[in-house]
This record gives C-alpha cells, sequence and structure tokens, in this order.
C-alpha cells in the first residue's frame, strides 16, 4: 500500500474515532427515568419486515425482508440516534429493493413538552415526527401529515413490534407496513 495512501486512511480513522467519541459522549443521564421510553430499544436488532398487503390483509404480504435496526444513546445522552437498514446488509445482495432504505433518526427528548422532537433522513426523503406515549404505545406523529403515525406498539428488551400506519377520517386505522424485531 503506498504510504500517503496509508496515511490518508489512518487520518480518516482517527476524524471517524473523534466523530463517534464527541456523538456518544459521556451519558449525563438527562432523561428523566418515567421519560425513557426508548430505553428498552437501546441495542442491536434484527426484523422481519412485512408491506403492500394482499387485499389490506395483515396476514398475507406481498413483501416479506430482513432488516437490522441500531439504537445508541447519544448526545451526552439527551438523544437516541437509530440506524434503519432494510433489506439488511446479510440479505441486500441476494433480496435487493429499489426502494430499500438505508436511513438514521434522531430523537431529542424536549423537557419542556416531555416528549422526543424526531428526525428521520434516508436517500429520498426527511420526516419530522413527535413521540408520546399514548395508552402504552409509544407514537410518533408525522408532522407534516398527523393522520400518519409510527409506532411501537410492543417493546421490551428482546423483541418490539413496529407499524407505520394511517388513521382514515373516519377512525380507521390502515396498517402500512410493519416489522417484528428480536434482539441480536
Amino acid at each position: 500500500m503506498p504510504e500517503e495512501f496509508d496515511a490518508g486512511t489512518r487520518k480518516a480513522k482517527n476524524i471517524m474515532d473523534s466523530f463517534i467519541e464527541a456523538l456518544y459522549g459521556q451519558s449525563e443521564e438527562t432523561i428523566p427515568e418515567e421519560y425513557d421510553w426508548f430505553a428498552p430499544l437501546l441495542g442491536d436488532w434484527e426484523f422481519d419486515y412485512k408491506d403492500k398487503f394482499i387485499d389490506g390483509d395483515r396476514s398475507r404480504p406481498q413483501r416479506q425482508l430482513k432488516g437490522e435496526w441500531i439504537f445508541r444513546r447519544v448526545l451526552n445522552g439527551i438523544g437516541i440516534e437509530d440506524m434503519f437498514i432494510c433489506p439488511s446488509r446479510a440479505t441486500r445482495e441476494t433480496s435487493p429493493q429499489p426502494d430499500g432504505e438505508y436511513g438514521v433518526g434522531l430523537r431529542i427528548y424536549n423537557s419542556k413538552t416531555h416528549c422526543y422532537d424526531m428526525v428521520y433522513a434516508c436517500k429520498s426523503k426527511f420526516t419530522n415526527l413527535c413521540f408520546t406515549m399514548e395508552n402504552g404505545i409509544l407514537t410518533g406523529t408525522v408532522l407534516e401529515n398527523p393522520n400518519r403515525k409510527w409506532r411501537f406498539v410492543e417493546r421490551n428488551e428482546n423483541t418490539f413490534h413496529w407499524q407505520n400506519i394511517t388513521i382514515q377520517e373516519n377512525g380507521d386505522i390502515i396498517v402500512n407496513c410493519e416489522a417484528f424485531g428480536k434482539r441480536k
């Protein structure tokens, strides 16, 4: 390997190490325990993703994929960052998806409103949400369209069930897609 390439690689690695160190920081535990709703999700997950339900029947998904979801506490403990990878790195070669997502979310606890302000970004869009707890369901309302919601209907130390839903004008809920996760 040429010396200048090796030096550049080392410099890039040092810059990335410095970035990661600053991103994670030192946890100051600034989120009150009763509002630390994402704590059970911290860590590495694999999930089964389902969408494009045949005739709206959730037991008949047209598409099923394997994915990864990684959650970390960041910014000295005031935020939760996640990386959503679908299809997973292990399966994207064998199951490529033109609309697959490799996205990142950043949730910051808002002590004034006792919710989490969130932005999710992937290659084709940014989505802003506000996460609250509603009847034990961790619900993120899409700010541009409050009838759209992302929610964790179940979550514990080892599993989760996530849904992307639309609430119709008559109150009916349409599940657009969902993921069933288990801890790696």
